[in-house]
């Protein structure tokens, strides 16, 4: 879930973020018996909603998340800060 990556890797980079989530979900998806089929994994920017970049150091952030899991679609979102704020 979110808030796994957000505890996993708060002062991560964006990619350590990205790669943290994409792990649980994938994790997920091989042990439920219910396929879980990403629709979408982004890290983006809370101003704005654009993607954040892999070489940005710090700042905050939003988790966005959005799978199905048979019929069902699931979203879910967690704000979170990477890296070490100046």
């Amino acid at each position: 879930d979110a808030q796994a990556v957000a505890l996993a890797r708060p002062n991560g980079a964006p990619a350590a973020v990205r790669a943290t989530a994409r792990a649980i979900l994938d994790e997920a998806a091989a042990r439920d018996r219910h396929p879980l089929v990403l629709d979408y994994l982004a890290l983006v920017d809370p101003a704005d909603f654009t993607e954040i970049p892999d070489d940005r150091e710090s700042g905050e952030a939003v988790l966005a998340v959005a799978a199905r899991v048979g019929e069902t679609r699931l979203i879910d979102n967690i704000p979170l800060t990477f890296g070490a704020l100046t």
